[in-house]
């Protein structure tokens, strides 16, 4: 009787043992969920090639007067929404922090929007400079009105996105100094027109 204890508890002892190793092997083959920030160009093929729609519109700024602050030559720079550009999207345009800097002088203010500029530059370097991502972006230029224009492009879900480096009137409650940007839902063929690319501190967004 004694024995038969023994082999019983040695036996559940040895069940337990092969039960735990089971569960770490089930976990261990459930795989981790994708990296949101990971590239997969397999998002962004579709992008690459022309399309038959077009996109037109205006891109600008409000100053602190209201006035809306346009800037010519600046780039436009149409990005295909994807996993990657939408962490860059969300965390670095959206909520970005380099607009929180402010000066209460004239010469600070200038200082101010002379690093303000520096940070944006570097945000969309952060982007820009991805060679990755270059055969997929489309860019063009702002005329003297702030208006532009993309042709050719396919249908799909993007980011019309600006930096605007504080062109405007002499006086600093003329000048803006962001990121202008749309998000913008492109069908096949579709020719859209009259877009307002700005800082969405208006009720234009």
């Amino acid at each position: 009787m004694i024995r038969h204890g023994c082999d019983s508890r040695f036996w559940l002892v040895g069940f337990l043992l092969l039960s735990c190793s089971l569960v770490t092997s089930a976990q261990a083959a459930v795989p981790s969920p994708p990296n949101p920030s990971a590239f997969n160009e397999k998002e962004l093929f579709a992008y690459k090639a022309k399309g038959h729609g077009s996109a037109a519109g205006q891109v600008f700024l409000r100053a602190v007067s209201g006035k809306a602050v346009t800037q010519a030559g600046a780039s436009i720079f149409l990005i295909p929404i994807s996993s990657y550009t939408r962490v860059w999207f969300d965390k670095q345009v959206r909520e970005s922090a380099c607009l929180s800097k402010s000066g209460s002088s004239s010469t600070e203010a200038t200082t101010a929007q002379s690093s303000v500029v520096e940070c944006l530059r570097t945000v969309m370097d952060h982007l820009l400079t991805d060679k990755r991502l270059l055969p997929y972006l489309r860019v063009t230029r702002a005329n003297p009105t702030g208006h532009f224009w993309f042709t050719k492009v396919p249908a799909g879900r993007y980011y019309v996105v600006s930096l605007q480096e504080g062109s405007g009137g002499a006086h600093q409650d003329e000048r803006a100094v962001g990121i202008a940007w749309l998000t913008l839902e492109l069908d096949a063929d579709e020719k859209a027109t009259n877009l307002v690319v700005t800082d969405c501190k208006s009720s234009l967004c």
